[in-house]
């Protein structure tokens, strides 16, 4: 459904305990959301494991300029 989204520019997901595992889904359901410009997973304790499987994930998309992760 996230996918249909085309238009998206901002997603804010912040304080929602996702963890680390919750995270990861985010970003891959996000990674071909070309226009997405701002995503913040903060305050979701995703700790080093959820940063770097979001990093891994959305490395490619050049569109994201803000990209909040702050636990």
């Amino acid at each position: 459904a996230v996918r249909e989204l085309t238009s998206l520019t901002s997603l804010n997901l912040g304080v929602n305990d996702i963890r680390a595992e919750g995270a990861g889904r985010v970003a891959e359901a996000v990674r071909e959301l070309t226009s997405l410009t701002s995503l913040d997973l903060g305050r979701n304790g995703i700790g080093a494991e959820g940063r770097e499987r979001v990093r891994q994930t959305l490395s490619h998309l050049t569109s994201l300029t803000y990209l909040y992760l702050y636990d």
